[in-house]
Order: C-alpha cells, then structure tokens, then sequence
C-alpha cells in the first residue's frame, strides 16, 4: 500500500455495484465497478476502473495490475488501493485507460487458474467497456510483476508493453518469448525484502537473447515499497501509453 493511501482510501473503497454492461458502466465515469468471475467452480473478485470522462465508443486502452502479496484476499477492495489505482486516481489525465484489478485469493499466486482468472476478467473487460486490442498493457508490483512477466511470456502477442517493479523472477522459461516486447523493470537497490540482483539477472537475461526493447531502472537508496515512486513517475505513464501492437 502507497503512501497516499490513507488519503484516498475512504473514497475508493465506495466503487459501484457490478454493471450489467458497457451501457450501465458508461454512467460510473471516474470510479470503480465491482465484479466477480467463475472459473473452474471458483468465484473470484476483481474491480474495473473507469477513467473521468468515460464513454461508449471509443477505444479505450486497457491495463491490467497484478497486485502484491499485501492485497490478496476476497474483498474486492485492496486491489483498489494499490499504486497504479492510486495515480490514476491523483494523476487521472496520465493514466486515460480502463483499469482492470483482479484479487489474488488467500495463500495463492498470480499462477494456474488464478493467471488464467486474471486473464479472463481482462478479456471480459475489453469487451464490455471497449478496449483497444492494440493497446493493452501490464502491470505488477511485488509478487504482481512476476505475475506480468509470466503473463506476458504466455501471451506475448496479447500485450503492448510491460511495467515490473520489485519482482522475483525464479522462472526463465519465457526469456526468448519475451524479446521485442517493450519492457521496463524497476527495482531498488536496498530491496530488503526482494533483492535487486532478481531484475537485474532477468535484464542481462533478456538482453543477451536478444530482446533490445527492455529498459530497467534501479532507485538508489530505495527498498521493496518503491510502487508509488515509480507510477506517480509521469515518464512512466508516458512511455507505458505510447506503446502499441504492430507498431
């Protein structure tokens, strides 16, 4: 959770009621809609963000945040108050997209049916409020950005770019999948809780396959709680929003 959370957090924790559709959402502008998704007999919850001045028609780019471990849970409510939610909502003109916010259960990780979860609320969400299929993004905090990572190595096709701030990345599988999928990585390099060396070892991974598009970034004298640093960032919105599919 982001330092200026207890400055918002009375007022995103009244999102509205799940829509019925893209119609009914239209009238929710600037605030979140609540919903929930069965998968393989497990109901999940999760939180659409629309963005002041929505509406039906246009294309709408799309981000979908993996939250840390500090936010699992079932409420619906903890995703709404991670960093990237928070400087949509203080920076609302840098972040002009919908924002999808899954909640990862109890005891479980952004893997297996809770990934294909997330994946599928962001398909619904593309669908019911109109999004930019050339225009859909990732990104993770914590245990949230290997979550991404993994997301985006899966479906590499699917994503124009990626933000992965303080992860840890045990998996390399996806490596050669992700080369030339714009990626920025950010860490701190007195991460007391998820060393530095686990992006920088991902970067030089990436690099040497090949991929020319990653750019990683280590905040000097900086821990773990880094996420509203770097989404507050306006050269991270900017670059993040400028990225497109098939460009």
């Amino acid at each position: 959770m982001g330092t200026v959370t207890m400055v918002l957090v009375a007022w995103l924790l009244t999102g509205t009621p799940e829509a019925g559709g893209a119609a009914t959402a239209a009238g929710s502008s600037g605030t979140f809609v609540a919903k929930t998704l069965t998968v393989r007999g497990e109901t999940y919850v999760y939180s659409v963000y629309l963005p002041p001045g929505y509406r039906s028609g246009p294309k709408w780019p799309v981000i979908l945040a993996l939250h840390g471990a500090g936010s699992r849970g079932t409420d619906g409510q903890l995703p709404r108050t991670q960093s990237l939610a928070e400087a949509a909502r203080v920076h609302p003109e840098r972040y002009p997209a919908v924002l999808v916010l899954p909640q990862c259960p109890p005891d479980k990780d952004w893997s297996g049916d809770v990934a294909d979860f997330a994946l599928e609320a962001l398909e619904r969400s593309i669908q019911e409020y109109g999004g930019d299929r050339t225009r859909v993004y990732l990104a993770g905090q914590s245990m949230g950005a290997r979550g991404v990572v993994q997301l985006a190595g899966r479906y590499p096709e699917r994503f124009a770019a990626v933000v992965a701030v303080a992860g840890r990345y045990p998996d390399r599988e996806m490596v050669g999948k992700l080369k030339g999928l714009p990626l920025w990585m950010w860490h701190g390099d007195a991460d007391a809780v998820v060393p530095a060396s686990e992006s920088r070892s991902l970067v030089e991974q990436l690099k040497a396959s090949g991929n020319d598009s990653v750019r990683y970034t280590e905040l000097s004298g900086l821990g773990h709680d880094i996420f509203d640093t770097v989404y507050m960032d306006e050269a991270v919105s900017t670059w993040l929003l400028k990225q497109k599919r098939g460009k």
